[in-house]
């Protein structure tokens, strides 16, 4: 690198720009963000290795190029360290390579300097924890005489260099445990695999090295990650939104002819099964797979977002699966596989509430209630709430005659023509309906990808559980609304062992004396489509809320986007790397007084003390 690019990065590193230079044919030189470190690879004779080459495109900082000819990289690294030392009084270079030897491990740590311990012990134990399928994965050091480096290859800084600017230096060897030995083919599942818990591993290790050597200033190990998003990413996930908005789910499986088919049903005195008429359907559900599979996912180098990429794939795919199969047997088999079914626990805890919660008597005196043009006015006043924190909000409320009930469809709230609800119930259904599923999506849509308001895979079950529990957090959870939570449940089931529509339906009135028309519709939403199981994941989503509450957690961070439960530490590292937005939106329920139920579930409350 001549003198008059070296100073243009020297200015880029002070000024803390980020940097990107070509080198040579196929090399590069990334800093995301000044960090005290930088991870290396010498592409060996010029050719890259399937993993040792890809590994520092995970990383914030990473230098990968060959070392021969012209281009000799120790001038460049001696720059880039020095100063970065200089900065953070103190550096770390992290040489990675290939092992040509028959390697002791999985991974050999190699250190000449004493004060480099402490970190080297870490990282084997972060490489050691690595488990790849059933394979654990394991890490040895061993100290050198001389500055650490490939065989054959001169050290990239010197003893003398590395006291004086207080640079520790790593050489990490790699034994090709994910390839054939013989033909050199990487075993790409393995490799997958291997990379996401390498990455991690090599990010904890830098942080170690952080934490006790520098003045740098990270307070959790993926602080240290990439922040910076190649362009396929982006292409990625637009055409993921595009394919998921192609056709719109809950309508293409909700009846049109519901008032009709109860009607009929009735006359019939309950027998037989409903005949339910449907949307056209849009699609061509082969046509958007061939897309779909098309999408070069494993090009992505950060293997996070390429896992939240594959999971939506899959998601996606099954639900084509599910238009191709709607009003066919398979159609259930495909819910269950996007919506889950029904296990013991939850069947015995949904039986339980049947009980406990005794229907009101018919002579209890009715209450007040109101219509869908009032319901739809008291929605758009909650959507001006959330509108006034985060303006693209949109306050349309859509009143219609082919839905029954009330639905939220891509941010928008559709409510039946037909719609009544109790006055007491309405504030509580809205907090529901907009409060979790509208200010959900906004804030999915203040994301960066377009995945978090899309949903990633299985959100259902914390969308649906959160809004339940917002219901209870606005005093409008009542005893008829958890039956008919814990009739699904039982309806549910009983349509996964090949129970019959009139037989289910039976069951609701004559064992758990639910109306014959509430009946009908609990049965209807069970058995549209062929089959759907999704009504199943209410109650057990609020199952989940009460032990999220109970242990006294943040409610606020499920309210990033459309996510699931188990992504919150997937949640926490783009956080952490930059790559979220704080949610604008912080529904109502979530302010006093109405967060004050929240006292009702801490510490060793149950889904009973819900009850009246």
């Amino acid at each position: 690198m001549d003198r008059k690019r070296t100073n243009q990065l020297l200015d880029k590193l002070k000024k803390g720009e980020p940097i990107y230079v070509a080198l040579g044919d196929s090399g590069e030189l990334r800093i995301d963000k000044p960090v005290p470190f930088l991870l290396v690879y010498r592409i060996p004779d010029g050719r890259k290795d399937s993993f040792t080459s890809t590994l520092g495109t995970t990383e914030s900082s990473y230098l990968m190029a060959s070392d021969a000819g012209e281009l000799s990289l120790r001038p460049l690294i001696h720059t880039i360290a020095t100063t970065l030392s200089d900065r953070f009084n103190g550096f770390m270079l992290l040489e990675v390579w290939l092992s040509q030897r028959d390697a002791p491990a999985s991974f050999t740590i190699h250190v000449s300097q004493k004060g480099a311990l402490p970190i080297a012990d870490k990282m084997r134990d972060e490489l050691a924890a690595i488990q790849v399928g059933y394979e654990q994965l394991d890490a040895e050091l061993e100290k050198a005489k001389d500055m650490p480096c490939p065989p054959r290859l001169e050290p990239l800084i010197t003893d003398e260099e590395s006291r004086k600017k207080e640079i520790t230096v790593i050489g990490l060897e790699v034994a090709p445990i994910y390839m054939d030995r013989t033909t050199g083919t990487p075993y790409p599942l393995f490799l997958r695999e291997l990379r996401e818990g390498f990455g991690k591993a090599l990010r904890k290790s830098f942080f170690e090295f952080v934490r006790l050597k520098t003045s740098h200033n990270a307070t959790h190990f993926e602080m240290l990650g990439t922040t910076e998003i190649d362009a396929i990413v982006w292409e990625i996930d637009a055409r993921l939104a595009e394919y998921s908005n192609l056709f719109d789910f809950l309508f293409l499986v909700t009846p049109i002819n519901s008032r009709e088919s109860w009607e009929s049903f009735k006359k019939s005195r309950y027998m037989g099964k409903p005949s339910f008429h449907y949307r056209p359907m849009p699609i061509d559900p082969e046509l958007i797979k061939r897309k779909l599979f098309n999408l070069p996912i494993e090009r992505i180098s950060d293997p996070t977002i390429a896992y939240l990429f594959r999971d939506k794939r899959k998601e996606i795919d099954r639900m084509l699966n599910m238009m191709e199969e709607r009003e066919k047997p398979g159609f259930v088999h495909s819910s269950i596989q996007v919506f889950g079914s029904i296990d013991e626990k939850l069947r015995e805890v949904a039986q339980a509430i049947l009980v406990a919660a005794q229907p009101v008597g018919k002579a209890k005196k009715k209450k007040e209630a109101i219509g869908a043009a009032e319901f739809a006015r008291l929605a758009e006043e909650e959507l001006e709430y959330l509108k006034a924190q985060y303006p693209d909000v949109s306050t349309a409320v859509r009143v219609r005659d082919d839905i029954e009930g009330v639905l939220v469809s891509r941010g928008t709230l559709h409510v039946s023509s037909r719609y009544t609800i109790s006055r007491d119930r309405a504030f509580a259904l809205i907090q529901h309906e907009v409060g979790t599923h509208v200010a959900t999506y906004y804030n999915g849509k203040a994301q960066p990808l377009k995945l978090f308001y899309l949903g990633v895979p299985g959100y259902e079950q914390l969308q649906e559980g959160l809004a339940v529990f917002a219901e209870f957090l606005s005093g409008g959870l009542t005893n008829e609304r958890l039956r008919v939570l814990a009739a699904r449940v039982l309806v549910v089931d009983g349509m996964v062992k090949g129970r019959g529509f009139s037989e289910m339906f039976s069951m609701l009135v004559d064992k758990y004396d639910f109306d014959p028309e509430s009946a009908f519709y609990i049965t209807m939403r069970v058995y549209r489509g062929g089959g759907l199981t999704k009504d199943g994941v209410y109650l057990k989503g609020l199952l989940n809320m009460v032990e999220y509450a109970r242990n006294g957690k943040d409610i606020s961070k499920l309210l990033v986007g459309k996510i699931r439960q188990d992504y919150l530490p997937v949640i926490e590292e783009l956080t952490h790397r930059q790559l979220l937005r704080p949610a604008p939106i912080r529904p109502r329920y979530l302010e006093s007084p109405y967060i004050d139920g929240m006292e009702r579930i801490k510490g060793t409350g149950s889904i009973f003390r819900m009850l009246h």
